[in-house]
């Protein structure tokens, strides 16, 4: 049971600082919330990876890296 214990801990911390390094990410690259917001719902869909609003024009999610269609 510990170990299950120990597993699970696990998961919930890798995803917490998986969260915290994608908020240092945006803060170096200078992509915040306000530009995310900018965008009208009409232009986001969610990832098919990570289930972030990313632009119906984007090739790829730029927080998990999924490509998000095929392009010719």
């Amino acid at each position: 049971m510990w170990i299950l214990y120990e597993v699970i801990q696990s998961a919930i911390d890798n995803s917490a600082l998986a969260k915290n390094v994608q908020d240092i990410r945006n803060h170096l690259i200078g992509k915040g919330t306000e530009q995310e917001t900018a965008a009208s719902e009409e232009d986001l869909e969610p990832c098919p990876g990570c289930n972030h609003m990313v632009r119906k024009t984007d090739r790829v999610c730029g927080v998990c890296g999924s490509a998000l269609r095929d392009w010719d």
